[in-house]
């Protein structure tokens, strides 16, 4: 099947989307998290509603929460106004990522028009991220990071580095891809972050982690300053139509503490754990605020530290 009709065929089995307002950010999130130093310090993750993604990933379930159409020029900065404005942690020296769901530098999601007016509104912050899929990582990078006074960061997803695999996501991406996508951020003295996903379908279940860890490695072999791990989720459809096929497993908590674990001892670089919607991953509900709490813990510290014994479930947090 090409492409564009297995892009077809994903997007004909997916639910209803989400209705979204283009002048109100979806959500905003404040933590902590390390800094390029270590050190914690505050982030502010800004969900953009914006212009869906053209690429149709096979495991994405973030179109939901976008727009047919393209993103008006002027919502983002308006976004940013509502999302900025009621703040109650110092923002000098914090991190502000914008995720949109989508990826920055396609104008059809972020208008050109509106960098600037972006720019204007994140001056305090020392660090920008922005999400972006690696074919569409260029010179314009440059062109954004010329108007901002922080350091910009790109986040891209490699997914996983199982070659198989990733030929079968519909990411329309190679592994060449993304280290040319990667070489051009780190040349140009701009930030990496990478997003690595457990569970990624078409991997075997029991070599799970072992790909987690080899594709975080290249994340760090690649020059990434942080790697995000972020376990598969179900709920658009073609995921559950997989793992009724046999290549899909759905990753529990025990087996993603473990992915978090063994990265983490790599030592290489900075790893988080995505916690977003994490009450899906849930087994036992009697060590699942433990575990959770154990990755929260290692998100701001670095450190693995001892594994949660569940006496009712009989699981460790790592394998």
């Amino acid at each position: 099947m090409s492409l564009k009709g297995e892009s077809a065929r994903i997007r004909s089995i997916r639910p209803t989307k989400k209705a979204v307002d283009p002048w109100t950010p979806l959500d905003v999130v404040c933590e902590q998290e390390r800094s390029g130093r270590g050190s914690p310090c505050f982030a502010v993750t800004v969900f953009l509603a914006g212009s869906e993604c053209p690429f149709t990933c096979v495991f994405c379930d973030l179109w939901q929460y976008t727009l047919d159409i393209p993103t008006p020029v002027g919502a983002i900065p308006a976004q940013l106004d509502v999302a900025l404005s009621d703040l109650d942690i110092p923002l000098d020296g914090a991190t502000v990522k914008l995720y949109n769901a989508s990826n920055f530098f396609d104008p059809r999601a972020v208008p050109v028009d509106d960098w600037l007016p972006i720019a204007d509104r994140l001056e305090r912050f020392e660090r920008i991220t922005v999400e972006c899929h690696p074919k569409l990582v260029n010179e314009q990078c440059l062109e954004f990071d010329s108007l901002l006074r922080g350091r910009l960061e790109i986040a891209m997803g490699l997914e996983t580095v199982n070659l198989e695999a990733l030929s079968r996501l519909n990411k329309q991406m190679t592994l060449e891809d993304f280290d040319r996508a990667a070489d051009l951020v780190v040349d140009s003295g701009l930030e990496l972050r990478v997003f690595a996903l457990v569970g990624a379908p078409w991997v075997p279940e029991d070599e799970t982690v072992d790909w987690v860890v080899r594709t975080v490695e290249h994340a760090f072999d690649r020059g990434a300053r942080m790697v995000s791990l972020i376990p598969v989720r179900g709920g658009n459809g073609v995921m559950e139509q997989l793992a009724e096929e046999g290549c899909f497993f759905p990753p529990t908590l025990e087996v993603f503490g473990s992915a978090v674990d063994r990265s983490v001892g790599l030592d290489r670089g900075i790893v988080q754990a995505d916690l977003w919607q994490v009450d899906g991953l849930a087994r036992c509900s009697r060590c699942f605020q433990d575990r959770v709490a154990r990755l929260e813990r290692i998100n701001k510290s670095g450190q693995v530290g001892e594994p949660v014994v569940c006496d009712h479930c009989g699981g460790l947090s790592e394998a």
